[in-house]
């Protein structure tokens, strides 16, 4: 269906080709599978948390940016970059960040009840409730991912170019086709 994409700069090669510095993110959430889906929920389920109140103490109640939960945030950017690049996930590096997630933020819970001198479940409120159960969603996302293959599976050569219809050939390294008529990447 619709699939956004963003595309990063481009450097000129030694035949005046270009080459990606960074692969393109795309957001095509109708190819992704479930695993993917939940990646993607469970990063915006995140950011929502942090414009709601994360803590309440006494009289004064803070939302998840004025608390610094946004420093949390640095745990997605892993598992979201390879899921926006179609680049398959290291379980193993994945799980962690998603379980930092989880965990993270109920050591916050538990420095800033002392702090406040309060018991725990009485200065929790809704945004950091909505994290964890990001982080739940997140660590399921991971561990159901598969990518989805956005230029094919097996087939390396033969796709015509759009602009001179010469046969493209697929590069690897890059993960995108090449003409080698044009000198550009498609």
């Amino acid at each position: 269906m619709y699939a956004l994409k963003i595309m990063f700069a481009s450097k000129k090669g030694s035949k005046d080709q270009e080459e990606p510095l960074v692969r393109g993110l795309e957001f095509n959430f109708m190819e992704w599978n479930i695993g993917g889906k939940l990646i993607f929920i469970s990063a915006l389920l995140a950011i929502i948390s942090l414009l709601l109140p994360w803590i309440e103490g006494g009289i004064e109640t803070e939302i998840g940016f004025q608390q610094g939960g946004s420093i949390f945030l640095a745990l997605y950017i892993y598992p979201f970059l390879m899921l926006a690049q179609d680049k398959d996930i290291n379980k193993a590096a994945g799980i962690i960040s998603a379980l930092l997630v989880i965990i993270l933020p109920g050591y916050y819970l538990h420095y800033m009840s002392g702090e406040l001198r309060e018991p725990m479940l009485d200065i929790v409120r809704s945004g950091i409730i909505l994290f964890f159960i990001a982080g739940i969603l997140l660590l399921v996302g991971i561990a159901q991912y598969q990518r989805y293959h956005r230029h094919g599976k097996k087939e390396t050569k033969g796709k015509p170019c759009p602009e001179c219809d010469a046969p493209m050939e697929y590069k690897d390294e890059w993960e995108r086709w090449y003409c080698n008529e044009c000198g550009k990447y498609r």
